[in-house]
């Protein structure tokens, strides 16, 4: 399993992007080998997509709510309490508020790797960071 974070997934949808061709592949392989993700990130997409047509926005959506490998998690007082902690250790290293829910999310499933653009998650050694974008593009 693997956390996609909200990166990767608009890099994936939107065709205009420069770094789109860099994760077309990587997508298809972590969505076969199953991808965790969190309501809060999912959220983080929809607002990247909400100017699309309605029915553009919800096919984009349901496009990722409907994959069979998705391990969707929500945010309940539990795993607020646990971004909590997250939030505290790695606030002095450039984490926020949703990056410490994406921790929480997956210290909570047991999931070690990320897939990310978001040089932050690089800072801590216990994670292992999967970027296939360039350098040349960050």
């Amino acid at each position: 399993m693997i956390y996609v974070d909200a990166n990767y997934w608009i890099y994936w949808f939107d065709q205009r992007l420069l770094e789109h061709k860099y994760v077309l592949k990587p997508m298809r392989t972590f969505i076969q080998e199953g991808i965790v993700l969190n309501v809060v990130t999912l959220m983080e997409v929809a607002h990247y997509f909400r100017h699309l047509p309605k029915e553009n926005f919800r096919r984009k959506l349901h496009a990722i709510q409907n994959l069979v490998t998705l391990t969707l998690v929500n945010l309940d007082l539990d795993l607020a309490e646990l971004a909590f902690e997250q939030l505290i250790r790695y606030a002095k290293i450039g984490i926020g508020g949703r990056d410490s829910v994406i921790l929480a999310t997956m210290k909570a499933t047991g999931t070690k790797r990320i897939a990310s653009h978001d040089e932050v998650f690089k800072k801590i050694e216990s994670l292992e960071v999967i970027d296939h974008i360039p350098q040349s593009k960050r």
